[in-house]
Protein backbone atom coordinates (compact mmCIF):
# COMPACT_ATOMS: atom_id res chain seq x y z
CA UNK A 1 0.00 0.00 0.00
CA UNK A 2 1.61 3.36 -1.02
CA UNK A 3 1.49 6.35 1.19
CA UNK A 4 -1.00 8.64 -0.26
CA UNK A 5 -3.55 4.91 -0.09
CA UNK A 6 -2.68 4.58 3.49
CA UNK A 7 -3.74 8.59 4.01
CA UNK A 8 -6.65 8.30 2.35
CA UNK A 9 -7.73 5.10 4.71
CA UNK A 10 -6.02 6.00 8.23
CA UNK A 11 -6.33 9.78 8.12
CA UNK A 12 -7.27 10.92 11.70
CA UNK A 13 -8.05 14.13 13.46
CA UNK A 14 -7.76 15.56 16.86
CA UNK A 15 -11.15 14.66 19.63
CA UNK A 16 -13.82 16.56 18.91
CA UNK A 17 -13.19 18.74 21.56
CA UNK A 18 -9.98 19.78 21.12
CA UNK A 19 -11.27 23.31 19.04
CA UNK A 20 -12.19 24.06 22.98
CA UNK A 21 -9.01 23.25 24.70
CA UNK A 22 -7.09 24.90 21.85
CA UNK A 23 -8.74 27.56 22.48
CA UNK A 24 -8.23 27.57 26.49
CA UNK A 25 -4.86 27.38 25.72
CA UNK A 26 -5.07 30.71 23.49
CA UNK A 27 -7.78 32.46 26.11
CA UNK A 28 -4.92 31.43 29.14
CA UNK A 29 -1.97 33.05 27.28
CA UNK A 30 -4.10 36.25 26.44
CA UNK A 31 -6.69 36.64 29.36
CA UNK A 32 -4.65 39.49 31.19
CA UNK A 33 -4.06 41.52 28.62
CA UNK A 34 -7.45 41.20 27.21
CA UNK A 35 -9.38 41.86 30.73
CA UNK A 36 -6.62 44.78 31.08
CA UNK A 37 -7.47 46.09 27.70
CA UNK A 38 -11.72 45.81 28.78
CA UNK A 39 -11.00 47.88 32.00
CA UNK A 40 -9.09 49.96 30.23
CA UNK A 41 -11.51 50.84 27.54
CA UNK A 42 -13.14 54.41 28.22
CA UNK A 43 -16.40 52.88 26.59
CA UNK A 44 -17.42 49.97 28.38
CA UNK A 45 -19.43 48.99 25.52
CA UNK A 46 -16.68 49.35 23.27
CA UNK A 47 -14.54 47.25 25.54
CA UNK A 48 -17.15 44.36 24.95
CA UNK A 49 -17.05 44.57 21.21
CA UNK A 50 -13.63 44.63 21.26
CA UNK A 51 -13.24 41.51 23.68
CA UNK A 52 -16.30 39.68 22.17
CA UNK A 53 -14.02 40.41 18.52
CA UNK A 54 -11.21 38.45 19.65
CA UNK A 55 -13.20 36.15 21.41
CA UNK A 56 -14.61 35.20 17.78
CA UNK A 57 -11.10 35.48 15.98
CA UNK A 58 -9.87 32.98 18.64
CA UNK A 59 -12.47 30.37 18.08
CA UNK A 60 -11.71 30.61 14.44
CA UNK A 61 -8.33 30.11 14.75
CA UNK A 62 -9.07 27.39 17.12
CA UNK A 63 -11.67 25.34 14.46
CA UNK A 64 -9.09 26.01 11.70
CA UNK A 65 -6.00 24.27 13.29
CA UNK A 66 -8.51 21.00 14.31
CA UNK A 67 -9.82 20.89 10.79
CA UNK A 68 -6.24 21.25 9.50
CA UNK A 69 -4.60 18.97 11.85
CA UNK A 70 -4.49 15.07 10.48
CA UNK A 71 -2.57 12.42 11.69
CA UNK A 72 -1.61 8.99 10.57
CA UNK A 73 -1.03 5.69 12.50
CA UNK A 74 0.82 2.87 10.46
CA UNK A 75 2.57 0.27 12.31
CA UNK A 76 6.35 1.84 11.29
CA UNK A 77 5.95 5.99 11.83
CA UNK A 78 3.60 8.46 12.64
CA UNK A 79 2.67 10.94 10.35
CA UNK A 80 1.34 14.35 11.31
CA UNK A 81 0.09 17.39 8.87
CA UNK A 82 -0.94 20.84 10.43
CA UNK A 83 -1.24 24.44 9.70
CA UNK A 84 -3.55 27.23 8.73
CA UNK A 85 -1.06 29.20 6.18
CA UNK A 86 2.21 27.19 6.44
CA UNK A 87 1.83 23.54 5.96
CA UNK A 88 4.08 21.26 8.34
CA UNK A 89 4.31 17.97 7.33
CA UNK A 90 6.08 15.33 9.47
CA UNK A 91 7.13 11.30 9.64
CA UNK A 92 8.53 10.01 12.83
CA UNK A 93 9.71 7.11 13.10
CA UNK A 94 8.08 5.16 16.47
CA UNK A 95 12.07 3.40 16.86
CA UNK A 96 13.14 7.32 16.98
CA UNK A 97 10.30 8.13 19.47
CA UNK A 98 12.11 8.80 22.92
CA UNK A 99 9.34 9.52 25.58
CA UNK A 100 5.31 9.91 25.34
CA UNK A 101 4.54 12.32 28.18
CA UNK A 102 0.87 13.29 29.17
CA UNK A 103 -0.74 15.78 30.72
CA UNK A 104 -4.09 15.94 31.81
CA UNK A 105 -5.83 19.15 33.74
CA UNK A 106 -8.95 18.67 35.49
CA UNK A 107 -11.02 19.28 32.59
CA UNK A 108 -9.32 17.11 30.11
CA UNK A 109 -10.29 14.48 33.22
CA UNK A 110 -14.12 15.56 33.04
CA UNK A 111 -13.86 14.31 29.07
CA UNK A 112 -11.11 11.66 29.08
CA UNK A 113 -8.66 13.55 26.90
CA UNK A 114 -5.12 14.41 27.39
CA UNK A 115 -2.02 16.14 25.88
CA UNK A 116 0.32 13.63 24.41
CA UNK A 117 3.99 15.06 23.68
CA UNK A 118 6.16 12.85 21.61
CA UNK A 119 9.85 13.69 22.19
CA UNK A 120 12.83 11.90 20.50
CA UNK A 121 16.41 11.21 21.58
CA UNK A 122 17.33 15.02 19.16
CA UNK A 123 16.79 17.64 22.07
CA UNK A 124 14.99 20.61 21.27
CA UNK A 125 11.57 21.19 20.85
CA UNK A 126 9.01 18.01 21.11
CA UNK A 127 8.62 16.01 17.86
CA UNK A 128 4.63 16.32 18.39
CA UNK A 129 2.26 18.24 20.86
CA UNK A 130 -1.24 16.76 20.34
CA UNK A 131 -3.92 18.62 21.81
CA UNK A 132 -6.11 16.99 22.87
CA UNK A 133 -6.30 13.18 21.88
CA UNK A 134 -8.68 10.45 23.46
CA UNK A 135 -7.33 8.14 26.19
CA UNK A 136 -7.42 5.43 23.78
CA UNK A 137 -5.52 6.99 20.92
CA UNK A 138 -2.66 7.90 23.96
CA UNK A 139 -2.80 3.66 24.29
CA UNK A 140 -2.99 3.04 20.83
CA UNK A 141 0.47 4.75 20.12
CA UNK A 142 1.70 3.84 23.36
CA UNK A 143 1.57 0.46 21.67
CA UNK A 144 2.76 0.84 18.70
CA UNK A 145 5.80 2.64 20.08
CA UNK A 146 6.60 -0.05 22.43
CA UNK A 147 6.02 -2.44 20.06
CA UNK A 148 8.51 -0.87 16.98
CA UNK A 149 10.96 -0.81 20.48
CA UNK A 150 10.98 -4.60 20.76
CA UNK A 151 10.96 -5.50 17.64
CA UNK A 152 14.20 -3.47 16.31
CA UNK A 153 17.22 -4.73 17.62
CA UNK A 154 19.47 -2.82 16.63
CA UNK A 155 18.01 0.60 17.76
CA UNK A 156 19.95 3.74 17.71
CA UNK A 157 17.45 5.98 19.68
CA UNK A 158 17.14 5.00 23.57
CA UNK A 159 14.12 2.46 24.02
CA UNK A 160 10.64 4.27 25.10
CA UNK A 161 9.81 4.91 28.73
CA UNK A 162 6.34 4.55 29.52
CA UNK A 163 6.01 6.98 32.30
CA UNK A 164 3.12 5.91 34.22
CA UNK A 165 4.52 2.41 34.67
CA UNK A 166 6.77 3.50 37.59
CA UNK A 167 7.12 -0.09 39.24
CA UNK A 168 9.68 -1.35 36.47
CA UNK A 169 12.03 -3.79 37.77
CA UNK A 170 14.68 -1.04 37.04
CA UNK A 171 13.13 1.92 38.00
CA UNK A 172 14.45 3.69 41.15
CA UNK A 173 12.30 6.04 42.85
CA UNK A 174 14.81 9.13 44.06
CA UNK A 175 12.24 11.49 45.93
CA UNK A 176 8.90 12.05 46.85
CA UNK A 177 8.09 14.94 48.32
CA UNK A 178 5.01 15.40 50.97
CA UNK A 179 2.56 18.00 50.93
CA UNK A 180 4.77 19.48 54.12
CA UNK A 181 7.82 19.43 52.20
CA UNK A 182 5.84 21.25 48.96
CA UNK A 183 4.21 23.93 51.40
CA UNK A 184 8.00 24.44 52.88
CA UNK A 185 9.24 25.10 49.18
CA UNK A 186 6.69 27.22 48.76
CA UNK A 187 7.74 29.60 51.04
CA UNK A 188 10.99 29.31 50.29
CA UNK A 189 10.19 30.47 46.69
CA UNK A 190 8.59 33.18 48.04
CA UNK A 191 6.67 33.31 44.32
CA UNK A 192 3.87 35.42 46.42
CA UNK A 193 6.17 38.78 46.32
CA UNK A 194 6.09 38.20 42.09
CA UNK A 195 2.89 37.81 42.40
CA UNK A 196 2.03 40.85 44.69
CA UNK A 197 4.13 42.66 42.41
CA UNK A 198 2.00 42.63 39.09
CA UNK A 199 -1.09 42.78 41.65
CA UNK A 200 -0.02 46.16 42.56
CA UNK A 201 1.66 47.53 39.01
CA UNK A 202 -1.83 46.56 38.10
CA UNK A 203 -3.65 48.50 41.02
CA UNK A 204 -1.21 51.46 41.03
CA UNK A 205 -2.35 52.30 37.45
CA UNK A 206 -6.22 51.69 37.64
CA UNK A 207 -7.08 54.34 40.82
CA UNK A 208 -11.13 53.53 40.02
CA UNK A 209 -10.26 50.11 40.97
CA UNK A 210 -8.48 51.04 44.37
CA UNK A 211 -11.52 53.42 45.54
CA UNK A 212 -13.90 50.33 44.47
CA UNK A 213 -11.90 47.99 46.55
CA UNK A 214 -11.83 50.55 49.94
CA UNK A 215 -15.79 51.39 49.44
CA UNK A 216 -16.28 48.28 50.10
CA UNK A 217 -13.55 47.18 52.55
CA UNK A 218 -14.96 50.39 54.57
CA UNK A 219 -18.10 48.98 54.73
CA UNK A 220 -16.71 46.32 56.57
CA UNK A 221 -14.18 47.64 58.37
CA UNK A 222 -13.40 51.67 58.32
CA UNK A 223 -10.27 52.37 57.11
CA UNK A 224 -8.62 55.37 59.15
CA UNK A 225 -7.71 59.08 57.91
CA UNK A 226 -3.95 58.74 59.00
CA UNK A 227 -3.70 62.50 58.62
CA UNK A 228 -6.04 62.73 61.38
CA UNK A 229 -4.59 60.08 64.11
CA UNK A 230 -1.31 59.86 66.41
CA UNK A 231 1.70 58.56 65.08
CA UNK A 232 1.61 55.68 67.34
CA UNK A 233 -1.91 54.62 66.14
CA UNK A 234 -0.20 55.28 62.66
CA UNK A 235 2.30 52.82 63.57
CA UNK A 236 -0.43 50.13 64.54
CA UNK A 237 -1.96 50.16 61.71
CA UNK A 238 1.27 50.07 59.12
CA UNK A 239 2.58 47.26 61.14
CA UNK A 240 -0.95 44.97 61.49
CA UNK A 241 -1.73 45.50 57.41
CA UNK A 242 1.99 44.92 56.81
CA UNK A 243 1.57 41.53 58.59
CA UNK A 244 -1.61 41.02 56.63
CA UNK A 245 0.07 41.41 53.29
CA UNK A 246 2.67 38.87 54.69
CA UNK A 247 0.27 36.40 55.59
CA UNK A 248 -0.94 37.02 51.84
CA UNK A 249 2.02 36.08 50.04
CA UNK A 250 2.79 33.30 52.03
CA UNK A 251 -0.07 32.22 51.16
CA UNK A 252 0.18 33.05 47.36
CA UNK A 253 4.05 31.11 47.52
CA UNK A 254 2.12 28.40 48.70
CA UNK A 255 -0.60 28.14 46.50
CA UNK A 256 1.58 28.34 43.54
CA UNK A 257 3.97 25.37 44.99
CA UNK A 258 0.77 22.77 45.69
CA UNK A 259 -0.46 23.68 42.18
CA UNK A 260 3.00 22.76 40.91
CA UNK A 261 4.49 20.03 42.71
CA UNK A 262 2.22 18.38 44.83
CA UNK A 263 2.98 15.06 44.67
CA UNK A 264 6.33 15.50 43.24
CA UNK A 265 7.99 11.95 42.45
CA UNK A 266 10.95 11.35 40.80
CA UNK A 267 12.71 8.02 39.23
CA UNK A 268 15.67 7.01 37.67
CA UNK A 269 14.79 4.36 35.06
CA UNK A 270 18.13 3.00 33.83
CA UNK A 271 19.07 6.00 32.39
CA UNK A 272 17.15 8.56 32.32
CA UNK A 273 14.56 10.12 35.27
CA UNK A 274 11.13 10.59 35.14
CA UNK A 275 9.09 13.07 37.19
CA UNK A 276 5.37 12.82 38.16
CA UNK A 277 3.95 16.69 39.60
CA UNK A 278 0.95 18.71 39.81
CA UNK A 279 -2.50 19.41 41.85
CA UNK A 280 -5.29 20.38 39.30
CA UNK A 281 -2.94 19.19 35.75
CA UNK A 282 -1.13 16.09 36.12
CA UNK A 283 2.49 16.21 34.86
CA UNK A 284 3.98 13.34 33.74
CA UNK A 285 7.88 13.98 32.53
CA UNK A 286 11.01 12.21 30.82
CA UNK A 287 14.61 13.43 30.64
CA UNK A 288 17.39 11.23 29.41
CA UNK A 289 20.64 11.73 31.93
CA UNK A 290 22.73 12.49 28.60
CA UNK A 291 20.76 15.64 28.29
CA UNK A 292 21.87 16.97 31.02
CA UNK A 293 23.69 19.84 30.78
CA UNK A 294 24.77 21.19 34.34
CA UNK A 295 23.04 20.54 38.03
CA UNK A 296 22.70 23.34 40.37
CA UNK A 297 22.09 23.41 44.00
CA UNK A 298 20.73 26.71 45.66
CA UNK A 299 20.41 27.63 49.05
CA UNK A 300 18.93 30.95 50.57
CA UNK A 301 18.50 32.16 54.09
CA UNK A 302 15.07 30.74 54.51
CA UNK A 303 16.64 27.16 53.25
CA UNK A 304 18.86 27.47 55.89
CA UNK A 305 16.41 27.87 58.04
CA UNK A 306 14.48 24.24 56.72
CA UNK A 307 17.91 23.14 56.40
CA UNK A 308 17.03 22.34 52.71
CA UNK A 309 18.12 22.63 49.05
CA UNK A 310 16.62 23.02 45.55
CA UNK A 311 18.77 20.89 42.92
CA UNK A 312 17.63 22.33 39.21
CA UNK A 313 18.91 21.39 36.00
CA UNK A 314 19.98 22.72 32.59
CA UNK A 315 19.07 19.99 29.12
CA UNK A 316 20.37 20.74 25.95
CA UNK A 317 18.45 21.54 23.49
CA UNK A 318 16.05 24.12 25.57
CA UNK A 319 14.13 20.80 26.66
CA UNK A 320 13.71 22.69 29.83
CA UNK A 321 11.90 25.80 28.30
CA UNK A 322 8.53 26.63 28.20
CA UNK A 323 8.34 26.01 24.32
CA UNK A 324 9.33 22.69 24.60
CA UNK A 325 5.77 21.78 25.95
CA UNK A 326 6.09 19.27 29.16
CA UNK A 327 9.33 20.43 30.80
CA UNK A 328 11.13 19.03 33.77
CA UNK A 329 13.58 21.79 35.65
CA UNK A 330 13.77 20.69 38.91
CA UNK A 331 15.34 17.54 40.26
CA UNK A 332 14.39 18.23 44.00
CA UNK A 333 12.46 21.39 44.81
CA UNK A 334 13.25 20.42 48.07
CA UNK A 335 15.03 18.22 49.60
CA UNK A 336 16.68 18.02 53.07
CA UNK A 337 20.46 18.93 53.36
CA UNK A 338 21.68 15.75 55.04
CA UNK A 339 20.28 13.99 51.62
CA UNK A 340 21.78 16.06 48.53
CA UNK A 341 25.34 13.90 48.97
CA UNK A 342 23.28 10.76 48.37
CA UNK A 343 20.67 12.10 45.82
CA UNK A 344 23.07 13.73 43.52
CA UNK A 345 25.42 10.71 43.64
CA UNK A 346 22.29 8.23 43.00
CA UNK A 347 22.05 10.45 39.67
CA UNK A 348 25.78 11.47 38.62
CA UNK A 349 28.10 8.99 40.62
CA UNK A 350 31.15 11.34 39.50
CA UNK A 351 29.94 14.29 41.31
CA UNK A 352 31.23 13.30 44.51
CA UNK A 353 30.02 16.35 47.04
CA UNK A 354 31.45 15.11 50.19
CA UNK A 355 35.27 14.87 48.41
CA UNK A 356 35.10 17.84 46.76
CA UNK A 357 38.26 20.18 47.59
CA UNK A 358 36.83 23.92 47.04
CA UNK A 359 39.85 26.28 45.60
CA UNK A 360 39.02 29.86 46.66
CA UNK A 361 39.62 32.70 44.56
CA UNK A 362 42.79 34.71 45.02
CA UNK A 363 42.48 36.71 48.35
CA UNK A 364 43.38 39.65 47.66
CA UNK A 365 40.32 39.85 45.45
CA UNK A 366 38.16 41.02 48.32
CA UNK A 367 40.03 44.99 47.61
CA UNK A 368 38.31 44.80 44.28
CA UNK A 369 35.05 43.65 45.53
CA UNK A 370 34.72 46.27 47.82
CA UNK A 371 35.44 49.12 45.49
CA UNK A 372 32.57 47.95 43.12
CA UNK A 373 30.68 48.08 46.35
CA UNK A 374 31.64 51.28 47.42
CA UNK A 375 31.09 52.95 44.31
CA UNK A 376 27.64 51.32 44.65
CA UNK A 377 26.98 53.09 47.99
CA UNK A 378 28.48 56.31 46.38
CA UNK A 379 25.82 56.36 43.65
CA UNK A 380 23.27 54.95 45.92
CA UNK A 381 24.16 57.77 48.10
CA UNK A 382 24.08 60.35 45.48
CA UNK A 383 20.40 59.11 44.89
CA UNK A 384 19.44 59.46 48.42
CA UNK A 385 20.45 63.47 48.45
CA UNK A 386 19.22 64.13 45.10
CA UNK A 387 15.73 62.88 46.05
CA UNK A 388 15.72 64.19 49.67
CA UNK A 389 16.49 68.06 48.45
CA UNK A 390 13.31 68.26 46.07
CA UNK A 391 10.40 69.62 47.88
CA UNK A 392 8.24 68.73 50.50
CA UNK A 393 11.54 66.07 51.43
CA UNK A 394 12.87 66.93 55.23
CA UNK A 395 15.16 64.25 56.19
CA UNK A 396 18.26 65.86 54.24
CA UNK A 397 20.27 66.09 57.13
CA UNK A 398 20.34 62.70 58.22
CA UNK A 399 21.37 61.21 54.42
CA UNK A 400 24.50 61.27 55.38
CA UNK A 401 24.17 58.19 58.37
CA UNK A 402 23.30 55.91 55.47
CA UNK A 403 26.98 55.84 53.43
CA UNK A 404 28.29 55.09 57.47
CA UNK A 405 26.10 52.50 58.29
CA UNK A 406 26.87 50.69 54.96
CA UNK A 407 30.66 50.77 55.08
CA UNK A 408 31.09 47.81 57.46
CA UNK A 409 28.23 45.59 55.98
CA UNK A 410 30.10 46.29 52.71
CA UNK A 411 33.66 45.26 54.27
CA UNK A 412 32.02 42.38 55.55
CA UNK A 413 30.78 41.16 52.19
CA UNK A 414 33.57 41.62 50.41
CA UNK A 415 35.46 39.56 53.25
CA UNK A 416 32.49 36.74 52.78
CA UNK A 417 32.22 37.10 49.13
CA UNK A 418 35.91 35.98 48.93
CA UNK A 419 35.50 33.05 51.04
CA UNK A 420 32.47 31.96 49.75
CA UNK A 421 33.47 31.99 45.88
CA UNK A 422 35.53 29.20 44.74
CA UNK A 423 35.69 26.36 42.26
CA UNK A 424 36.74 22.83 41.83
CA UNK A 425 38.28 20.74 39.09
CA UNK A 426 39.11 16.91 38.15
CA UNK A 427 38.94 14.99 35.19
CA UNK A 428 35.57 14.55 34.54
CA UNK A 429 33.90 17.79 36.04
CA UNK A 430 34.30 21.21 37.12
CA UNK A 431 32.33 22.84 39.72
CA UNK A 432 31.62 27.09 41.05
CA UNK A 433 29.93 28.28 43.86
CA UNK A 434 29.32 31.60 44.87
CA UNK A 435 26.95 33.65 46.72
CA UNK A 436 26.76 35.81 50.41
CA UNK A 437 23.33 35.74 51.17
CA UNK A 438 22.10 33.32 48.01
CA UNK A 439 24.20 30.48 47.70
CA UNK A 440 24.71 28.55 44.74
CA UNK A 441 26.64 25.75 43.43
CA UNK A 442 26.98 24.68 39.76
CA UNK A 443 28.62 21.53 38.28
CA UNK A 444 29.62 20.85 34.54
CA UNK A 445 31.06 17.42 33.56
CA UNK A 446 33.87 18.36 30.74
CA UNK A 447 32.16 15.63 28.40
CA UNK A 448 29.33 18.65 28.27
CA UNK A 449 31.86 21.89 27.70
CA UNK A 450 31.99 23.55 24.13
CA UNK A 451 33.44 26.64 24.80
CA UNK A 452 35.74 28.37 27.38
CA UNK A 453 36.28 31.94 27.47
CA UNK A 454 38.67 34.21 28.73
CA UNK A 455 37.42 37.46 29.77
CA UNK A 456 39.52 40.73 31.22
CA UNK A 457 38.07 43.83 31.40
CA UNK A 458 40.37 46.96 31.89
CA UNK A 459 40.48 45.94 35.65
CA UNK A 460 41.25 42.80 35.63
CA UNK A 461 44.25 43.69 33.42
CA UNK A 462 45.26 46.20 35.50
CA UNK A 463 45.35 44.10 38.51
CA UNK A 464 46.84 40.50 36.17
CA UNK A 465 43.32 38.87 36.69
CA UNK A 466 41.10 36.94 34.50
CA UNK A 467 37.56 35.90 35.06
CA UNK A 468 37.01 31.65 33.16
CA UNK A 469 33.32 31.10 32.00
CA UNK A 470 32.10 28.05 30.72
CA UNK A 471 29.57 27.48 27.94
CA UNK A 472 27.23 24.14 27.56
CA UNK A 473 25.15 23.62 25.11
CA UNK A 474 22.14 24.40 27.48
CA UNK A 475 24.08 27.51 29.59
CA UNK A 476 21.11 30.16 30.25
CA UNK A 477 23.38 33.12 31.02
CA UNK A 478 20.79 34.75 33.35
CA UNK A 479 21.65 32.00 35.53
CA UNK A 480 23.79 30.90 38.02
CA UNK A 481 26.92 29.07 35.46
CA UNK A 482 30.07 28.21 35.53
CA UNK A 483 31.92 31.43 35.45
CA UNK A 484 34.61 31.97 37.64
CA UNK A 485 36.01 35.78 38.67
CA UNK A 486 39.25 37.31 39.93
CA UNK A 487 41.53 34.52 38.62
CA UNK A 488 44.99 34.73 38.23
CA UNK A 489 46.23 35.21 34.82
CA UNK A 490 48.08 32.39 34.72
CA UNK A 491 45.73 30.12 37.11
CA UNK A 492 43.14 30.50 34.24
CA UNK A 493 45.07 29.86 31.14
CA UNK A 494 46.35 26.56 33.02
CA UNK A 495 42.42 25.66 33.80
CA UNK A 496 41.67 26.58 30.34
CA UNK A 497 44.91 24.42 28.97
CA UNK A 498 43.72 21.36 31.56
CA UNK A 499 39.92 21.22 30.40
CA UNK A 500 41.00 21.73 26.26
CA UNK A 501 43.58 18.76 27.09
CA UNK A 502 40.41 16.35 28.62
CA UNK A 503 38.01 17.25 25.66
CA UNK A 504 40.09 16.11 22.98
CA UNK A 505 40.18 12.52 24.82
CA UNK A 506 36.73 12.69 25.58
CA UNK A 507 34.02 11.37 23.67
CA UNK A 508 30.85 13.31 23.28
CA UNK A 509 27.37 11.93 23.81
CA UNK A 510 24.46 14.16 23.75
Amino acid sequence: MTDSQEKTNQAERLHKYSPLFILIHVVLKSIIPLAFGLYQADRWDFGVYIFGGIGVFMLTIAILQYWFYHYWLSDEKIEIKEGILFKKNRKIPYTRIQNVNVSQNPLERIFNVATLQLESASGGKPEAIMRVVGLDVIEQIKSLVKKASANHTNVQSDPVIDNNNENSEHTTQLLELSTKDVIKYGIISQKGLFIGAILFSFMSQNQALVAWIFKYLNAIYQVPDFTKITLSQSLIYVAVIGSIIFIVLQLLSIVWALLKFYQFEIHKNEDRLQATMGLLSKVSATIPLKKIQLYRISENPIHKYFKARTITIETAGGVNTDKAGIVMRWLAPYINTTKVKDFVQAIEPKIKLGDVDWQLIPQRAWKRVIKKSLISVALFTLLGYTITSLPYFELKKYTWILPILLLPITFLYAKNYVKKTAFYINNDIICFKSGVWFSKQSFVKISKIQTIEIQQTYFDRRNKMATLEIDTAGSNPLLHHVKIPYLEVADAYKIRQFIQDKIKTTQFNW
